[in-house]
């Protein structure tokens, strides 16, 4: 179902044909460079923590865009990596920013025959992307692709954030928004274990600016907890940064 339905909308065409220069709006070269850049060390600090210690280990980014998540794992020391995207236009663009193992390809045709090849596959804002049968299938490849005991790593927009309509629609190809609850749902639904949905990486680089975005977010989060005691609910299944991070292992 999954290979049918992923080209079934003309949008999509459009949209993904020209994907990094409509939505980023970056066609500035210096510009493109520093948002490279700027991906690269947000990912570094997001990720590296969910890594395993071999930096042999077989990694797969699906819909990698123009490379940062992999340039900043290959600056970490892990060396098998692979990327793929939709967007001839992202792929394209890694090879300038240096990043040599990114080719176009979609996710069902790449994983059809990729049975537990992979000890780490990432969908970093990609399953936002998808319809909801869509997105089982999905899981059902990625799991298949992967070891045993290897992990899955995704990112996606958070609905129990404040202001999470910024974030959820701020591209017109998004389909799925979950929060915690409803992605451990269909991760646990999917056979991954070990599920865990723990919060994205907020941060800004200027320090003095980094200061009052912590005290801010702070009482941001305060004041949110309130809001659940008072509605009489627990904030213990709730995250609340604009993305959460999904780990599941096979």
């Amino acid at each position: 179902m999954f290979a049918k339905q992923i080209y079934m909308y003309n949008y999509r065409k459009t949209l993904y044909q020209n994907y990094y220069s409509t939505h980023s709006g970056k066609t500035d070269q210096s510009v493109q460079i520093q948002h490279f850049n700027q991906q690269k060390r947000y990912f570094k600090m997001e990720f590296e923590k969910h890594m395993p210690s071999n930096k042999q280990a077989a990694v797969l980014d699906i819909g990698c865009g123009t490379g940062s998540l992999l340039k900043g794992l290959q600056e970490l020391g892990y060396s098998n990596l692979r990327g793929i995207d939709l967007s001839e236009e992202q792929v394209r663009m890694s090879k300038t920013f240096g990043v040599d193992v990114v080719e176009q390809n979609a996710a069902h045709e790449f994983l059809s025959d990729k049975k537990a090849e992979y000890d780490v596959i990432f969908a970093v804002d990609l399953i936002e992307h998808l319809g909801k049968d869509e997105l089982i299938d999905f899981l059902s490849l990625v799991k298949s692709s992967l070891k045993p005991g290897g992990k899955a790593i995704f990112r996606t927009p958070n609905m129990d954030a404040p202001l999470a309509s910024v974030f959820a629609f701020a591209d017109f190809t998004h389909e799925v928004f979950l929060n915690k609850s409803s992605a451990t749902q269909v991760m646990l639904a999917n056979g991954f274990q070990d599920v865990e949905v723990s919060e994205g990486i907020v941060y800004i680089e200027n320090p003095l600016k980094e200061i009052v975005r912590k005290l801010g977010w702070g009482i941001t989060k305060f004041a949110l907890r309130l809001q659940l005691f008072f509605s009489a609910r627990t904030w213990d299944d709730v995250v609340f940064t604009p993305n959460i991070v999904i780990t599941g292992k096979n």
